[in-house]
């Protein structure tokens, strides 16, 4: 899956791949995002070099994409506050690096990480 969009010195693509790799590096800057969850994978889609197993989603219709991303939340952050954050950053990045409206950002929390406390 991919947009094409034609201009009058050529066509530009932007693949799903592309997206997802700009939407994983957004939602790792916010605080609170200890990384993204994981997807399982068939033994296929393991063997290949290029399989990314980051449990994000996208989808284009009409132009328009969907994003649909899982995180593991690291402990002691307001886990609402962290996924509106994620919402706003990734559609503001995959907009301005790609030209593509992203009508939605889906976030799910897989899971939580406690963190051990450092001692002195």
């Amino acid at each position: 899956m991919e947009k094409t969009e034609y201009t009058k010195k050529g066509s530009l693509k932007v693949s799903e791949s592309v997206i997802v790799t700009i939407a994983k590096n957004a939602a790792l800057e916010i605080d609170g995002v200890s990384k993204i969850s994981s997807k399982g994978l068939k033994i296929k889609k393991m063997l290949q070099s290029s399989a990314d197993p980051s449990d994000i989603r996208v989808s284009m219709a009409e132009g328009v994409c969907r994003i649909g991303i899982g995180i593991i939340a690291k402990s002691g952050y307001n886990v609402i506050n962290v996924c509106e954050q994620i919402q706003e950053k990734v559609k503001a990045a995959v907009q301005s690096m790609t030209g593509v409206t992203v009508a939605k950002v889906d976030v799910t929390v897989a899971d939580v990480v406690f963190e051990p406390v450092e001692e002195e």
